[in-house]
């Protein structure tokens, strides 16, 4: 799993929630699958030069004729509006620019370093998974999968052999095509703070929550635009005593959902914005509203 003037161009997307809405809730947790954000140019006009400039505009002015009077060209073709315009995404950060990691501090059983190397792999998993051109387009999961531990990377390897992975990554749609002149934009925060696991391990739990907006390049139902918004908690336990195989990254749980999607795709685990001609479905929340990123990850309705 964000006020206007006058002619607010949220109200011509209000009909998209009738329509077009589609987005899917997933949820997993370890304890079921296993343990596992001028100089102010002032121009100063000397009184004594303008005095003496205003005879000599007034001199030009009498001898000018009206045929020599300059003639500008205004151009009235409106401007080409992208495909996030309209929507919360226009004011989001393009790509990895959106991924802003917190000032790392010590918490509770680890330092300052620990956790900074902590957000460090995280923002690399968030990267390789919800932008990266493997995993996107290619739907290979190997670089996501290398941030994880050992033991935590062939439990989620998995997810990834049906449409389980859908709250960590994203695969597009091989139908449709990503719009090359606009990147994702993205939207989040991150916090971290010092938790325990069932056996009483100290452990970093770093938790993330973005809203990932992907445009396409075609026609479709509403808008050339298909969203994920995630939430994840991404644990790094004390090593103390701990097998190799088992340090590192692990992923706690995750929640998400989808938004001005195909509904036949997601199933599938695919993103693709919803296709002309299927806008029956579920209504309910405002289609720009669950591009927010403060959206709350629970949602009405289903695909």
């Amino acid at each position: 799993m964000e006020q206007h003037d006058e002619t607010d161009p949220f109200e011509a997307l209000k009909d998209w929630a009738a329509e077009t809405e589609r987005r899917v809730q997933r949820e997993s947790r370890r304890g079921t699958l296993g343990r596992v954000l001028r100089v102010l140019g002032v121009t100063v006009v000397v009184a004594g030069v303008l005095a003496m400039a205003v005879p000599l505009v007034h001199s030009m002015l009498e001898d000018a004729s009206p045929e020599a009077a300059p003639t500008v060209a205004v151009s009235e073709e409106p401007a080409v509006a992208g495909p996030f315009h309209g929507t919360p995404a226009a004011a989001y950060p393009v790509g990895e620019a959106g991924i802003v990691m917190p000032e790392p501090a010590a918490v509770q059983g680890f330092t300052a370093a620990q956790v900074e190397s902590a957000l460090g792999t995280v923002r690399s998993a968030l990267i390789a998974g919800r932008l990266d051109d493997d995993m996107l387009t290619a739907h290979k999961p190997d670089t996501f999968l290398k941030t994880l531990s050992p033991t935590e990377r062939q439990r989620v390897a998995k997810w990834f052999e049906g449409a389980d992975f859908t709250g960590v990554a994203t695969w597009i749609d091989r139908s449709v095509q990503l719009d090359p002149a606009e990147k994702p934009r993205v939207s989040g925060v991150v916090t971290v703070a010092s938790a325990t696991d069932d056996d009483g391990r100290r452990l970093i739990r770093i938790t993330t929550n973005f809203i990932w907006v992907y445009a396409f390049i075609g026609q479709f139902n509403a808008s050339p635009v298909a969203a994920v918004h995630d939430e994840i908690q991404w644990d790094f336990p004390d090593t103390t005593n701990l097998r190799d195989a088992d340090r590192g990254m692990w992923i706690h749980s995750t929640t998400s959902y989808t938004a001005l999607i195909d509904c036949d795709a997601i199933a599938k685990g695919l993103l693709a914005p919803t296709p002309l001609g299927n806008g029956e479905g579920i209504t309910g929340d405002d289609p720009n509203e669950l591009l927010r990123a403060d959206h709350d990850m629970k949602i009405d309705g289903n695909c």
